[in-house]
């Protein structure tokens, strides 16, 4: 069916308008996560279930948004996930203990899950595959810059007014484009046209896998990597995915139809937007932590400092999506990876005595390089099936997104802590009052983690007590040196993910 150009980009600001909400409601939680345990009267550890209580919801109903989109079209269970999404914010708000609150951000998690495949569906109906980078490159805008302005917004919320507002402030968003969606979008049911069974069996399995994975990815350090607790999830995760795997063949109707993975473009992609997700999404959360704890500034900065970074997203994703008719999405790809590791070799130089310059130019390359990569790898991986398996590919790229996520930040948080123990027991063996490190230093780093290092150093600390300002000198520059390595190590891993895109079979989409 042919649309009009109007329509089209109406829907696509639809699109981008609650893509937006979901992601900018991802990153402002984050802020306001030490606001909304003192009001509670909780813990960290237990309010940081605020977090994980979505993040499982949300991977685990991706999945069934196959079947939902093959059964009931677009139209209905895009108004119903919108509903869920902006009534479970309210809730959010208005919450008054923690176990309501992770409630209700377990329901904000189901209606988020199928809002990025629904609209990952929906731009490939309307759009022709020729079109489909040009709306891509729009949508990422919605995608890549609400993180930014989360962090900026979520600050400034949480210190002047209150977190409560970070939930309401979705309703507005929302509103709007659930009143679009139902004006202006046409109806796509059609009764008895999908006869298939939903794969209960499939997705029990595959929830089981998915969800204690994203428990021992959210609480492996809180819980420590090798207790009972953690390898029992990892048990229960292998159990589920392993079981998923050997029933689904013998499904009539399938929650995955792995024959997908036979389109080899489609293999391609998935592989690098796991290595793109674990790399740059599991280091893009240390950035703001990084400029908080490391460089001492408030959330409220450090989302000014991130967003130029949004801005150059702005800017040079509709550019990626305009170019990558003439090049492909091959060689947008490479640049993209290039430039995002090159912005980590810059930022795994920085040091205490760094200029706001030096952190804000890193920003900006990794913002073009975000660019470059977010349309070219979403419009690769839907072109590259045919459309019986858009459904697949919709809810496929944004789910292998999801986990990889998880195992980057699991994987840099765990380097992390393991560096600043062998950077903190070497500073502590060498600094002195006499050392340049000393003499150069301009500020004191928070942070304690002298319960992990070496007890004889701790009690020649305690025995000394003039030597305490000297570790927690220390300590700073172990920081650095620490978050210097986990940037230096991502740095490396994103140039892996060009190198899988030298595999891609470059196909200029013809009109």
């Amino acid at each position: 069916m042919e649309y009009t150009k109007s329509y089209k980009y109406l829907i696509l600001a639809l699109i981008v308008s609650f893509y937006f909400m979901v992601m900018l409601d991802m990153s402002i939680v984050t802020i306001a996560i030490p606001r909304i345990m003192s009001s509670l009267g909780e813990n960290l550890t237990n309010t940081n279930w605020i977090m994980i209580a979505y993040t499982i919801s949300s991977a685990i109903f991706i999945m069934p948004m196959i079947y939902v989109i093959k059964k009931f079209g677009l139209k209905i269970p895009l108004i119903i996930c919108i509903i869920i999404f902006v009534l479970s914010s309210i809730l959010c708000g208005l919450s008054f203990s923690l176990n309501e609150l992770i409630f209700f951000r377990i329901l904000q998690g189901i209606g988020g899950a199928g809002i990025m495949p629904l609209g990952l569906a929906l731009m490939s109906k309307i759009f022709k595959p020729h079109e489909r980078a040009k709306a891509m490159g729009i949508w990422a805008i919605g995608s890549m810059v609400a993180p930014a302005v989360g962090l900026t917004l979520g600050g400034f919320i949480t210190e002047y007014i209150t977190w409560r507002w970070i939930f309401f402030i979705n309703i507005p968003i929302g509103i709007i484009s659930l009143i679009g969606i139902i004006i202006i979008l046409e109806d796509d049911y059609v009764k008895n046209t999908y006869s298939g069974k939903f794969d209960f069996i499939g997705f029990i399995l595959f929830s089981i896998g998915i969800g204690f994975l994203m428990v021992v990815f959210n609480e492996g350090e809180i819980k420590e990597w090798n207790s009972a607790f953690i390898h029992i999830s990892e048990l229960m995760s292998a159990i589920g995915f392993i079981s998923f795997l050997a029933v689904e063949p013998f499904i009539k109707h399938p929650l995955i139809n792995f024959n997908i993975f036979k389109f080899f473009n489609f293999s391609v992609i998935t592989l690098i937007n796991g290595v793109r997700a674990m790399a740059l999404f599991g280091i893009m959360l240390f950035v703001p932590v990084y400029l908080q704890n490391v460089m001492s500034y408030t959330p409220f900065n450090a989302g000014l400092i991130i967003m130029p970074q949004a801005i150059a997203v702005a800017i040079f994703a509709p550019i990626a999506g305009r170019l990558s008719n003439k090049t492909g999405n091959k060689i947008l790809i490479i640049i993209g990876m290039a430039l995002s590791a090159i912005s980590f070799l810059m930022y795994s130089n920085l040091s205490l005595q760094s200029n706001l310059a030096a952190i804000i130019l890193p920003e900006i390359v990794r913002g073009i390089g975000f660019g470059f990569l977010y349309a070219p790898i979403m419009t690769e991986g839907l072109n590259a099936v045919p459309d019986s398996f858009i459904p697949e590919a919709s809810s496929l790229l944004p789910v292998t997104m999801r986990i990889f996520a998880g195992v980057g930040v699991a994987l840099f948080d765990n380097l992390l802590v393991i560096k600043q123990v062998f950077y903190l027991n070497k500073y502590a063996d060498t600094l002195t009052y006499n050392n340049h490190l000393f003499i150069e230093f301009m500020g004191e780093i928070k942070g304690n983690i002298l319960d992990k290092i070496n007890p004889g150093i701790i009690s020649h600390l305690r025995e000394n007590p003039s030597l305490i300002m000297i570790d927690r000198i220390a300590q700073g520059f172990a920081n650095v040196a620490a978050y210097d390595y986990i940037f230096l190590f991502g740095g490396i891993m994103t140039l892996l993910g060009a190198v899988f895109a030298l595999a891609l079979k470059n196909k200029l989409t013809k009109k």
